[in-house]
């Protein structure tokens, strides 16, 4: 029932409130009987989950049975290895906090503010920056009197912002 939207077997956990040990086993339970799918079965880590037709069935047969109101599922058609490998705490993270246009050394300090456990540097910032430019996730902004050059989300990276929003969500 926790399902609204295709999520990693980490953020599922956190969500139900189980160990990811304890998710996994089931995430793989539920895809050996057909109820999920792996969107990005290649992934060796960060696969992202969602339910199959027979799940979409049995999850809105439970809603009906427990009376429970099933909210609208979040499914975008988006490349899906690409957002597994942003579920990571750096680079969710500052796709995240990535609200305006910024330099990375103002990522880095709205990053920190987000998730004060995060260990990240200004340079790891960049490299992240860098990275998320070539994949399309963040695209620069030259804004007039600036010295430096600002990054804002591209559609892409606006999408992964709303799943990563949603999935930190508790139901």
């Amino acid at each position: 029932m926790a399902l609204r939207q295709p999520l990693t077997a980490k953020q599922l956990a956190k969500r139900i409130g189980l160990t990811f040990d304890e998710c996994r086993e089931v995430v793989r339970r539920l895809s050996s009987h057909g109820f999920l799918k792996c969107l990005n079965p290649e992934a060796r880590r960060s696969r992202v989950y969602w339910l199959t037709t027979l799940g979409v069935r049995f999850q809105k047969k439970l809603a009906r049975e427990n009376q429970h109101a099933l909210a609208e599922h979040f499914v975008p058609e988006i490349d899906w290895d690409l957002y597994g490998s942003q579920c990571y705490s750096h680079r969710s993270t500052i796709i995240e906090t990535l609200t305006e246009p910024m330099q990375p050394a103002m990522i880095k300090r709205r990053a920190r503010q987000h998730d004060h456990s995060l260990r990240l540097s200004g340079n790891n910032a960049r490299d992240i920056v860098r990275d998320f430019r070539k994949r399309g996730i963040v695209q620069s902004v030259e804004i007039r009197k600036k010295a430096h050059l600002r990054y804002e989300l591209t559609e892409q990276g606006k999408i992964f912002q709303q799943l990563l929003w949603q999935a930190e969500a508790l139901v």
